[in-house]
């Protein structure tokens, strides 16, 4: 059985209709959240700063799980659900996972990395919390992607990035 309580759910959406479907949401009075980046170009000797999706086709939404499938028979937009492999039931993400990934994906750092799905082989390594900089307070793990020490921080089955550079000196065992 579904609860009914608001919780967060990620959703692929398709036909790269994501900004679509999170209007629907907050005119529902559901809280969304797609993750940003900020992207530098430079056109004619001028430098241009332009927003882009950090992760194409994907937007969160805290709403009870019966809106959403609710919603997804609609077919207005598009999108399914990520769903729990065992019951084939939307995945609630739990709320400090979420807050963690909100925190570090919205810093617009313009290093920020998408790694992709969440896979196993980021699960490993030891669990740290930033202590000091613009990523202070986020909790994830360690790893060395491209020669630098970051941080990676997952939506458990969904996705996860990885920060900019990380000094140890800012790095605390949890």
């Amino acid at each position: 059985m579904l609860t009914m309580e608001p919780a967060w759910y990620a959703l692929k959406v398709f036909y790269n209709r994501v900004f679509p479907l999170r209007d629907i949401c907050k005119e529902a009075l559901w809280q969304t959240y797609v993750p940003m980046q900020v992207e530098e170009t430079v056109e004619h000797g001028t430098v241009k700063y332009t927003e882009k999706q950090l992760v194409p086709s994907l937007l969160f939404v805290k709403c009870n799980p019966a809106w959403l499938l609710d919603e997804r028979r609609r077919e207005r937009v598009r999108f399914t659900v990520y769903s729990d492999p065992e019951s084939s039931r939307p995945r609630a993400i739990p709320e400090l996972e979420m807050q963690m990934f909100m925190m570090v994906t919205s810093t617009r750092d313009k290093n920020l990395l998408f790694l992709g799905g969440d896979r196993a082989e980021w699960h490993q390594g030891d669990r740290v919390r930033v202590t000091d900089g613009v990523f202070k307070g986020a909790e994830g793990i360690v790893k060395r992607i491209r020669r630098d020490r970051r941080l990676v921080v997952t939506v458990n089955g969904v996705a996860a990035v990885a920060t900019s550079y990380i000094d140890p000196a800012f790095l605390e065992r949890i």
